[in-house]
């Protein structure tokens, strides 16, 4: 397996020539080992040449929910590591990989890690797990070491524990989700302390988009870098993909590593949109082993940012994830995704935690229940909290306050090792994503 680190200096013809190398690879090797691909590919030339990728079928998230095994294209005697979705969005996926797999995984983050500034003498606080089937900590992990960096693996453990461990070591930089940031950030204020006495400096923050569609930090993100000082830096990775996309130092939309994964964003009917224009992400895994993928349709909602990056590198760079197509919302005659409304609670003062829920409407349209984790009951606070979310998003939600514990219980419900922020009630969710 031969990595082309350099790939994003070259010109764009000769990065197109690499990727249809590549591909036509991998679709000679997933029709000769894979069982679903043989079959999915039965009577399809070879791609070759521009637009090859559009002229072949995609592959979703159902099929491998429900063909998982025929994905297989490799002896199983080669597979090392399995790991697993989270299973937000029906039954978890099982991955396996093979040794280049899990090779080519620490290469894509290698890449990350450089451009963020990693490099011998630097430690790095990982606020995230490396068990569980969880294969984003394994690939930190390998990629913060491969830029010659230490890897302090903290895990899951009390939000005291973490600032403790920031303020003992001094870590040069961090991996965590945006919320921990944000909970952190305030225990530390409610202990008196300022978190920018020991803030690392370097954050790279990954599960949920700190930038808006016009790629300036949103809520959450101004409250991580106004209470941190901390230059942030996002990633967007893909489980199934064994793959992520990277932000650099531009802070101008998340790369596409053009040697390991394609990109496309589609419309309804798998049609190839243009760069700037909003649809489903779909992605295509180049020199996987274990379990390749060939247009397979993500559910997420983002869009290919027009134009060269003002880094100078070549490539693709998607937008941050804008929701999920299946979590799409009607409301009042509104369209929202969850994360409209989630970046508009974020920064409501007194909000501990929260959870939004869809539910079916007496109308035909989708009702909005959120619960609020709170010590504060008042109606002020109430109609504040309301107020946030229609300025944001447009629409009025039901608002119920319990107490924060409450509320993080349901986050975690049957041992989640992410919160469940959005919860989906409505019948027929299959039919409406469709709508």
């Amino acid at each position: 397996m031969r990595f082309f680190p350099d790939i994003y200096g070259l010109a764009p013809g000769e990065i197109a020539r690499i990727q249809t190398d590549l591909l036509a690879k991998t679709v000679a090797y997933a029709a000769g080992r894979s069982p679903f691909y043989r079959e999915r590919f039965e009577g399809i030339d070879q791609p070759c040449g521009a637009g090859a990728l559009a002229s072949l079928p995609t592959t979703s998230r159902e099929d491998l929910q429900s063909r998982g095994e025929e994905f297989l294209a490799a002896p199983r005697e080669k597979i090392v590591e399995i790991v697993s979705t989270t299973g937000t969005t029906g039954a978890p996926i099982f991955v396996p990989m093979t040794r280049n797999d899990v090779e080519r995984l620490a290469e894509t983050e290698r890449r990350g890690f450089a451009w963020l500034g990693a490099g011998p003498g630097m430690r790095f606080h990982m606020a995230v797990t490396m068990d569980n089937l969880f294969v984003a900590g394994l690939a930190y992990h390998e990629g913060i070491r491969r830029n010659g960096g230490a890897a302090v693996r903290v895990g899951v453990q009390p939000a005291r524990r973490h600032l403790d461990l920031l303020r003992d070591l001094r870590p040069e930089g961090m991996v965590a989700v945006p919320s921990m940031m944000v909970a952190l950030a305030r225990l530390a204020r409610e202990n008196g302390e300022d978190p920018r006495r020991y803030a690392p400096g370097k954050l790279m923050l990954i599960g949920d988009a700190v930038r808006g569609a016009d790629l300036a930090l949103n809520a959450t993100g101004r409250l991580i870098e106004d209470a941190w000082g901390s230059e942030i830096y996002s990633t967007y990775g893909l489980t199934e993909a064994g793959g992520a996309f990277h932000e650099c130092p531009a802070h101008e939309g998340l790369h596409a590593h053009p040697d390991i994964l394609l990109v496309e964003v589609v419309d309804e009917c798998g049609r190839s949109l243009a760069p700037g224009e909003t649809g489903e992400l779909v992605v295509t895994t180049l020199m996987t082993e274990g379990m390749p993928l060939i247009r397979y349709r993500t559910g997420d909602v983002a869009f290919i940012v027009p134009g060269q990056c003002p880094c100078g590198r070549g490539g693709s760079r998607i937008g941050p994830i804008l929701g999920r197509k299946a979590h799409r919302l009607k409301v009042k005659g509104t369209t929202i995704y969850p994360k409209t409304i989630e970046d508009a609670l974020v920064g409501v003062e007194d909000i501990r935690n929260f959870i939004i829920e869809a539910r079916d409407g007496e109308d035909g349209t989708d009702r909005l229940l959120v619960r609020i984790g709170s010590d504060r009951t008042d109606r002020p606070f109430v109609d504040i909290v309301r107020t946030a979310v229609f300025s944001k998003a447009r629409v009025t939600p039901e608002i119920v306050v319990e107490p924060p514990a409450s509320v993080e219980a349901s986050l975690y419900e049957g041992g989640r090792r992410k919160p469940r922020v959005f919860v989906d009630s409505r019948a027929g969710i299959e039919e409406k994503s469709r709508r």
